[in-house]
C-alpha cells in the first residue's frame, strides 16, 4: 500500500525545491562573477603586457608548435568529453533509481 503524502510533505518538498533552485543560482552567479573578475584580470594583464613589449623580434617557427592542436580545439574536445561523461553518468544514476525499489521489494 503506498503511503499518503499529506499537504504539510508536499508544502515542504516545494520549498524545498525552490530553495534548491535558489542555492543553485547563487552558485552559478559566484560562478560567473568570478570568471568575469578573472577574464578582467587576464585582459589587463595582457593589454599592460602588449605595451611593455611592443618590439620583441619575431620568434621563429618550430613545425612541432604548428604540428599541436589549437587552444579552442583542445577546449572543445575537453568539454565535449564531460558532457559525454556527465550524460553517461545521469542514465547510470537513472538505471540506479529504477533498479533500488526492485531490490528494496525483494528484501521484505
Amino acid at each position: 500500500m503506498e503511503p499518503k503524502v499529506t499537504n504539510a510533505k508536499k508544502s515542504e518538498s516545494a520549498t524545498s525545491d525552490v530553495e534548491g533552485a535558489q542555492v543553485q543560482e547563487q552558485v552559478l552567479d559566484a560562478i560567473k562573477q568570478s570568471q568575469q573578475a578573472t577574464l578582467r584580470a587576464v585582459q589587463a594583464w595582457s593589454e599592460s603586457v602588449a605595451t611593455l613589449v611592443p618590439n620583441l623580434p619575431e620568434l621563429p617557427t618550430m613545425q612541432l608548435f604548428e604540428a599541436l592542436p589549437k587552444p579552442e580545439e583542445v577546449s572543445d574536445q575537453f568539454f565535449d568529453f564531460a558532457q559525454k561523461i556527465l550524460v553517461s553518468q545521469q542514465e547510470f544514476v537513472k538505471s540506479l533509481i529504477d533498479v533500488l525499489p526492485k531490490a528494496a521489494e525483494s528484501i521484505k
